[in-house]
């Protein structure tokens, strides 16, 4: 088997396991395949930003609290003007 088809399996306790083929890139964005390999489920996604949110959505999902992206609003406390 070349080196271009080789996967490998590891455990990740209380992970998620996710295997991504990228097969085009297209407007310096790429598309591809995405499986979620806990449950066997795949999605096409269409840029890096649509796999970006298909891997948190997949994620939150497993966790028990959701760990929010930060927002706007939350610059406040972090950036002074």
């Amino acid at each position: 088997m070349s080196k271009k088809h080789q996967t490998a399996q590891t455990a990740s306790p209380g992970g998620v396991n996710f295997l991504i083929t990228i097969h085009h890139q297209e407007n310096h964005s790429w598309q591809g395949i995405i499986e979620w390999l806990d449950t066997g489920k795949k999605v096409h996604f269409r840029s890096e930003l649509e796999m970006m949110q298909l891997l948190h959505e997949a994620t939150q999902t497993t966790q028990k609290e959701a760990v929010p992206f930060r927002t706007w609003d939350d610059a406040k406390s972090w950036v002074s003007a």
